[in-house]
């Protein structure tokens, strides 16, 4: 390796690396496995748009900013880099701005550390910036379609037809907005109902086998719900529900994901959080959920049960240990939060009575 630098001390050294990042307008990137931080410059912010530190530094933040259309291709090429099945990384992909524009990166890193196994302890990168490239390249294939067809001639036509096309794609794509939300939408509590948990959840898996992070998973219910229907009628039974997911919505993190399982029944996903913290999470909300009252003299509270994702485990075996966990929580007198035992067990025999649960 050719040293263009040579310093006295590590101080300096030191000192000269950062100056330079500090400086270069390409986006670097340092990933380490074994703690999931990832360190980037400020040139990787200044070139999206944001703040330098804005984002936080894990890999989360760069997967959510990844275009929808590039994002499996991008993620199952960087899967085979870090495994080792591939030697090379160089791709190019759009990355989302500050603006919510999308911005075309080349993306090339290298492997600085590994794991026994083979796979990638640390990786170091850089994002340059190739949308003008591209754009212009878009532009010339489309000069060159129209050369080819004799078209050009028909310049003004074309670019009104391209402005009514333009017009359609944007009514087309306000109608996918709308269906996509109330396909993936509790109607009555307005969060994400069991088919986009189900997604979520198989999402988050991914991560945490691809990075090694915690994931956990936590269930809640609302205990002796069809005695507040039973009583107060289905109207305010709506309102307990509505009530109950706007309260955990505001008092959970960003990053988690809140859906209504069905009935009373409600799932959270934890991505990167221990059980320990995932219990303290849960306790948190179970005490909000007692304190709220719906109206003077209504309150409720909630059972949960939380189960940790462990190597091997696929979304059934998460979700039947939260189960579990939740029926013990029942089976204690409810109002309490329970966790997966410690070697995975089958699940309980006893089952909460539907007209106590």
């Amino acid at each position: 390796m050719y040293k263009t630098y040579q310093h006295d001390s590590l101080a300096e050294a030191d000192k000269t690396l950062n100056q330079l990042l500090n400086v270069l307008v390409e986006g670097t990137w340092d990933w380490r496995a074994d703690t999931g931080h990832v360190a980037r410059n400020p040139g990787w912010y200044r070139m999206l748009g944001y703040a330098t530190g804005e984002l936080k530094q894990d890999v989360f933040s760069w997967e959510n900013i990844i275009h929808p259309d590039d994002y499996a291709r991008v993620v199952d090429y960087i899967e085979s880099f870090i495994s080792g099945a591939r030697e090379d990384y160089c791709i190019e992909y759009r990355c989302k701005k500050a603006d919510n524009t999308y911005l075309w990166i080349r993306d090339r890193a290298h492997i600085i550390s590994r794991h026994p196994d083979g796979s990638a302890s640390r990786i170091i990168g850089a994002h340059e910036n190739i949308h003008q490239y591209k754009t212009i390249q878009v532009e010339l294939m489309e000069q060159n379609r129209h050369l080819r067809d004799g078209s050009i001639t028909l310049e003004n036509t074309l670019q009104q037809k391209a402005r009514e096309l333009e017009e359609k794609n944007r009514e087309l794509e306000a109608k996918i907005r709308e269906v996509e939300y109330i396909s993936n939408t509790d109607q009555l509590t307005e969060i994400a109902n069991r088919k986009r948990f189900e997604e979520e959840i198989q999402q988050e898996i991914g991560r945490a086998r691809r990075y090694k992070h915690p994931l956990t998973l936590a269930i809640f219910d609302l205990d002796l719900f069809k005695d507040i229907n039973d009583t107060h009628g289905h109207g305010t039974g709506d309102q307990v529900l509505k009530s109950t997911a706007e309260l955990v919505r505001c008092n959970i993190r960003s990053v988690d994901g809140f859906a209504r399982w069905g009935g009373e029944e409600f799932t959270l996903i934890f991505p990167n959080m221990t059980l320990e913290n995932a219990l303290l999470a849960c306790e948190k909300l179970r005490t909000l959920i007692q304190q709220h009252e719906i109206e003077p003299g209504l309150s409720f509270t909630a059972s949960f049960g939380v189960s940790l994702f462990q190597h091997g485990d696929c979304f059934e075996d998460l979700l039947r240990r939260a189960d579990d966990a939740l029926y013990r929580a029942k089976d204690k007198g409810r109002n309490r939060v329970e966790a997966q035992p410690a070697t995975p067990s089958t699940q309980s025999d006893k089952q909460p009575d539907a007209t106590t649960s």
